[in-house]
């Protein structure tokens, strides 16, 4: 009880400060000096360009703004300071879409132009924007979103299907955002995609089908939820039905006229944990691929690229084995949504001791790009060059996002009303100061060697929470508004 009295005490007064989210894990210092880098360069990476909202930059000085990566960093909304996200981001890249649809994969600042003619990238901004509303509760963003969204998910369904089969295609894989992942079977000289049908894109419009579904009932559209699930089943069940290789126990690109797989494998695969696409059984086939030294267990998880494969490359090669915060946290968030907690949680882990090795070394001494797949350092691009240096950006993911979803175990649902928190560290541990429902929550306790939990719970409204503790044994109450200490065994 003493102790719960002094987490109230010091919640009170993080709350008088108007303290900006903070987190805390007393077992864990390097993890937070980690968030607390990352927080850093989130700031210094904000740029002010005329003619365009305040926005995150991935690469300063470059003058354009990318599409993907943008929609990355919206991941950081409601975890990092107000305004060090990307949500300036895709609004500036909403007021970029064409009348017709068309979103580009990047702009340049000076002309409001794109950048790379008619590529396009992953089609993210419905799973961005969903997984800010439910985290938060805030329902401005979401009209516009779904909008834009929709629109993008017909010019794509257009302009990017192959009519013999209805999967999707890239121009090339620049497009994609692998740059030299050894995907094609042979160089997209026309930006015709090789004639190759790519699982991501095609796992990426289910996804954002299954968003739309969900965010239809909260922009007066409830009934085109079931047109938006239609969607995405229907597509679902032609990447099981053409993209899957059950000897491989894996998914892969096909050539479009033969249906013909790829021999490749890479991390794209993965997108079909996260967008609902894997069945169970296949779902638990690809997490064991993340347990094989021979295609994804490399020394720091996730490679871009199976170590089996021949071009792989244990410097990373970027593509080609580099390990990009963008994929491990796809990755790793796909792993929980499919009931793999404890190896989701080990793969975060991983990353962070991987960031943070590398940001204690001389060489490293910062946040990178990507990183080595089997040592602790920054990852080589291609050309054996060091990757981009103080890349936050993406590279915020690990220490701002997975550390309180995936390490501290924490998923706030807002629209729900529902906290879950999955308790693993031992000491103290928490979070304060997280945006939702016109307020804040704060949760923080201290998890004993004889595996009780003390803690305080602070929510600005009605939640339910759930607590699994190590032992996974569950405890549920009922939250009202306010403080509220909780003694479990």
């Amino acid at each position: 009880m003493k102790t719960c009295m002094m987490l109230v005490a010091a919640l009170a007064a993080a709350s008088l400060a108007g303290a900006e989210p903070s987190v805390r894990i007393d077992g864990r210092p390097r993890w937070t000096a980690l968030r607390a880098k990352a927080v850093a360069l989130a700031k210094a990476n904000m740029e002010t360009v005329e003619g365009w909202r305040p926005q995150m930059t991935c690469m300063p000085g470059v003058g354009k703004i990318w599409q993907w990566d943008s929609c990355f960093m919206a991941l950081f909304a409601g975890l990092a300071p107000s305004g060090c996200d990307g949500l300036g981001n895709l609004d500036n890249l909403y007021a970029m879409q064409s009348a017709d649809g068309y979103m580009s994969m990047a702009y340049v600042y000076a002309t409001k132009r794109p950048a790379f003619g008619e590529r396009v990238n992953p089609p993210l901004f419905a799973w961005a924007e969903w997984l800010y509303a439910r985290r938060t509760g805030d329902l401005s963003r979401l009209p516009r979103a779904y909008d834009a969204s929709a629109r993008l998910f017909a010019w794509l369904k257009a302009n990017r299907t192959r009519p013999c089969n209805g999967l999707y295609w890239f121009e090339d894989t620049g497009s994609s955002g692998m740059d030299n992942s050894p995907r094609s079977g042979y160089g997209a000289k026309h930006l015709d995609g090789s004639d190759v049908c790519w699982v991501d894109l095609s796992c990426q419009q289910v996804l954002t089908a299954r968003c739309l579904a969900k965010m239809a009932p909260f922009v007066g559209r409830a009934a085109e939820a079931a047109k938006w699930t239609a969607e995405a089943d229907e597509l679902a069940a032609r990447i099981n039905r053409l993209m899957w290789s059950e000897r491989t126990g894996f998914y892969h690109d096909v050539y479009s006229e033969t249906n013909n797989k790829l021999a490749v494998k890479t991390a794209a695969a993965f997108w079909t944990l996260v967008s609902g696409v894997a069945t169970p059984e296949r779902a638990a086939r690809l997490a064991a691929h993340l347990r094989d030294p021979k295609t994804f267990a490399s020394r720091y998880p996730v490679p871009s690229l199976s170590r089996d494969d021949p071009n792989y490359r244990a410097d990373g090669g970027y593509w080609c084995g580099g390990v990009w915060p963008p994929v491990v946290y796809m990755v790793v968030r796909g792993l929980r949504e499919n009931g793999f907690g404890d190896l989701a949680r080990e793969i975060a882990g991983r990353h962070l001791d991987q960031m943070a090795d590398v940001m204690e070394s001389a060489e490293g001494n910062t946040i990178w790009e990507c990183y080595c797949p089997e040592r602790a350092a920054p990852a080589r691009t291609a050309d054996g060059e060091l990757v981009r240096r103080d890349f936050v950006g993406w590279g915020g993911l690990g220490p701002l996002v997975m550390l309180v979803e995936d390490v501290l175990g924490l998923d706030v649902d807002s629209l729900g009303g529902k906290i879950t928190w999955r308790v693993s560290e031992r000491g103290r541990q928490g979070v304060r100061g997280l945006p939702c429902k016109g307020g804040t929550l704060s949760v923080e306790g201290v998890l004993g060697e004889d595996g009780r939990l003390s803690a305080e719970i602070e929510v600005p409204a009605p939640y339910r929470l759930e607590v699994i503790l190590p032992d996974g044994s569950r405890r549920e109450r009922d939250l009202k508004a306010g403080s509220e200490a909780i003694d479990l065994p």
